[in-house]
C-alpha cells in the first residue's frame, strides 16, 4: 500500500478517537447550560463568586461559578453540594434550597461547562479540579461550622467519592443516585448492548474508591429511578465499609428523591448532620 493511504489512514483513525473522546465527554457529562433563577427568587440571601480554576484532563482553563447560602448561627452544620449531568445551580435550586431548610448552611458550584460557567467541555478530570477549588473555598467559609458534609448527587456522587479520598475536614459523606461506574450506566441504558463501554476514558469508578473511605456514609435513592438502576446505588452501598445508612425511597424519579419523601429525607439529613439524635 503506498505511504500516503497509510498516512491517511492514520490520520483518519486518530480523528475517529479524537470524535470518540469528544462523544463520550459530551454525553457521560452532558453540560447544561441552563439558568434561569437564584436564590433570591424564592426569599432566600446568598452570595455568589468565581473560582479560577486551571486546565486538566482536556479542558481549557475556566471559571467555576459558586453560590453560598449561610444559616442563621455559624456554627451550623455545612454542606457542599455537587450536582449531577444535565443540571445546573438553577437546575436543582429546589434540593439546594431544601438543604438550606434542613439546617445547612450550603455551598453548590457550577463546574467549568455549566450554567454560567466558562463555555468549556468538561471532562472527568477537570470536575474532580473544580470540586477540589470549591472544597478549599468551603472550608474558608466554614471555620465555626460543627460538622461539614459533601453532598453528591448523580454524577456529583462519583465527584463527591473521589473529593472525599483527600478532603481534610469532612465529616460526612451523602450521595443521591449513585451508581459504581460510568460503564455500568451505560450498559444499563444500552441494555448491555455498547460494546464501547470498556474504552471510556470517562470512568467514574466510585466502586474502586468507596471501601477506602471512612467517614460516616448515607445513601439515598428512588426505587423508580428511571436513569441510575437502585440496583446501582445498593451495589456501591454494598461495598462501604464505614459507619452507613441507606435510605431507600419508594418511587420517585431520579432528580427528585427530596421531594418524594421530603420527612425521611429531611429526617436522614439532619441526623448525619449533627441536628437530630439518629
Amino acid at each position: 500500500m503506498p505511504r500516503r493511504r497509510w498516512i491517511r489512514i492514520a490520520a483518519l483513525l486518530v480523528l475517529i478517537w479524537l470524535g470518540w473522546q469528544v462523544a463520550q465527554r459530551l454525553v457521560i457529562l452532558q453540560p447544561s447550560r441552563q439558568v434561569s433563577v437564584t436564590p433570591l427568587n424564592y426569599g432566600v440571601p446568598f452570595s455568589e463568586s468565581w473560582l479560577d480554576a486551571p486546565a486538566g484532563g482536556a479542558t481549557r482553563a475556566g471559571r467555576v461559578h459558586v453560590w453560598w447560602l449561610p444559616a442563621p448561627s455559624a456554627a451550623a452544620p455545612a454542606v457542599l453540594y455537587l450536582h449531577g449531568n444535565e443540571s445546573t445551580l438553577s437546575t436543582d435550586i429546589g434540593l439546594i434550597l431544601s438543604l438550606r431548610q434542613a439546617g445547612f448552611a450550603v455551598m453548590a458550584i457550577d463546574y467549568r461547562g455549566y450554567g454560567q460557567g466558562a463555555l468549556r467541555l468538561p471532562s472527568e478530570t477537570s470536575v474532580y479540579i473544580d470540586a477540589r477549588l470549591a472544597w478549599a473555598h468551603f472550608l474558608s467559609q466554614t471555620p465555626q461550622a460543627s460538622r461539614r458534609l459533601l453532598y453528591g448527587h448523580s454524577m456529583g456522587s462519583a465527584i463527591a467519592i473521589e473529593l472525599a479520598r483527600k478532603a481534610p475536614r469532612l465529616d460526612a459523606l451523602v450521595v443521591d443516585g449513585a451508581f459504581t461506574s460510568a460503564a455500568d450506566v451505560a450498559r444499563y441504558m444500552t441494555s448491555d448492548w455498547l460494546p464501547f463501554s470498556r474504552l471510556l476514558r470517562q470512568q467514574f469508578l466510585s466502586q474502586d474508591k468507596i471501601e477506602e473511605l471512612k467517614m460516616p456514609q448515607l445513601f439515598i435513592h428512588c426505587t423508580a429511578d428511571e436513569v441510575i438502576p437502585v440496583a446501582l446505588g445498593m451495589r456501591l452501598y454494598g461495598l462501604s465499609t464505614a459507619p452507613k445508612r441507606q435510605l431507600l425511597i419508594e418511587g420517585g424519579d431520579h432528580d427528585h428523591c427530596y421531594r418524594a419523601a421530603p420527612e425521611p429525607w429531611r429526617k436522614a439529613l439532619r441526623q448525619i448532620g449533627g441536628l437530630e439524635a439518629g
